[in-house]
């Protein structure tokens, strides 16, 4: 076996020792040129780079040809946050590449390396991905925090836009999705609110597309359910995570997390997060509780909220209301025989939304 394919598996080994994958945690291994004598390994946890080398058990030889690199490189901006109202974030470093999640508007995003115009970034549910650098300006954590602190209003409805005057011709200066925090400043006319967004700019947002930014304390499930009805007919988006378009786990994330909580980013990561409902009796189920599917237990592959009176929300197609109740009318049977379980996302404290609700307890998710 070469060095190459020993040190990958060597890493994949560890990673599933580790019970990660590349959804969070980011290797890479090269031979460096000009003559690739040099097998470079980047990653991101520093406990791989620790454990890396005495894993792969070297001789002196091979030994001096391993070079282990701790991301993030140095150079390298301490933050960034998003400054489009929804940036893309993507697998690989291309605008072809697979779409994995998405960051809003005033999103702080951790940066590991750049290639080219690209910054492969760790955002806050612990997700990496890259992002292009013109969807990005510069801050840094506490810079964020400060803005956060000043902020006491976020855009409250699914659409909106700033716009250069306090007037619906005037010219836009971006786009709005629900969540995105500013600061709203006097100077506005009837009607209209003069904002500060994340990155600076200014602009005039039609006062009723704004709201205060929750308080902390305990989640409604009535408003869970609320906020989840309100993104019915949008459609399915593989990555998605915003009113442009969902994918199941991304709605789901997103209800959560406009209500101050932060859950991981996918289906399966979801369904090991919470307490876990021991029944599988549909009334005893609590509005906001998820449901799990996948065509194997061991693998879980669709999520949805719990809605009262028998019915869950999900993103399938569109977001959309269905039921597992075989003699409901808007039963689904193609995923009744795929339900695995379901969780209670309020059973325990969880990860706070960084500045979401309580910005005393802003912390970057932890790498593992």
């Amino acid at each position: 076996m070469n060095m190459l394919q020993e040190i990958n598996d060597t890493l994949s080994a560890l990673l599933e020792e580790r019970g990660v994958d590349a959804r969070t945690t980011y290797t890479h291994v090269t031979s460096l040129p000009p003559d690739g004598s040099v097998v470079e390994v980047e990653v991101s946890d520093p406990g791989l780079a620790d454990e890396l080398p005495r894993r792969l058990g070297l001789d002196a030889e091979r030994m001096r040809r391993l070079r282990v690199v701790v991301l993030p490189r140095s150079g390298l901006p301490e933050g960034l946050i998003a400054a489009s109202s929804v940036a893309d974030v993507r697998r690989l470093p291309s605008h072809a590449s697979e779409l994995v999640t998405q960051v809003v508007y005033g999103d702080l995003a951790i940066p590991l390396k750049q290639e080219g115009e690209w910054f492969l970034c760790q955002i806050d549910d612990g997700y990496l991905g890259w992002i292009r650098s013109w969807h990005l300006v510069e801050s840094s954590r506490a810079g964020q925090a400060e803005f956060l602190r000043r902020c006491g209003h976020r855009v409250g409805v699914n659409h909106s836009e700033a716009l250069t005057g306090p007037d619906p011709q005037s010219l836009p200066v971006t786009d709005l999705v629900i969540g995105t925090p500013v600061v709203a400043e006097a100077g506005g006319r009837r009607g209209w609110v003069a904002v500060e967004l994340a990155d600076g700019k200014r602009g005039f947002v039609r006062r009723p597309h704004i709201e205060k930014r929750p308080r902390p304390g305990a989640i409604s499930r009535t408003k869970l359910v609320a906020t989840g009805l309100r993104f019915l007919g949008i459609p399915y988006l593989w990555g998605g995570n915003t009113p442009k378009g969902f994918d199941c786990s991304g709605l789901v994330q997103r209800i959560y997390r406009l209500h101050g909580l932060l859950l991981p980013r996918d289906s399966d990561m979801q369904s090991r997060f919470g307490s876990a409902r021991r029944s599988r009796d549909l009334d005893e189920l609590l509005p906001g509780d998820l449901l799990f599917f996948g065509r194997v237990p061991q693998r879980i592959t669709h999520v949805g909220m719990v809605l009262p009176d028998r019915l869950f929300l999900h993103a399938y197609g569109q977001v959309r209301v269905n039921s597992l109740d075989p003699g409901h009318a808007l039963f689904e049977p193609s995923l009744a025989t795929d339900w695995r379980g379901a969780r209670d996302p309020l059973g325990r404290a969880g990860h706070p939304v960084p500045g979401g609700v309580d910005t005393s307890l802003v912390t970057r998710f932890p790498k593992r």
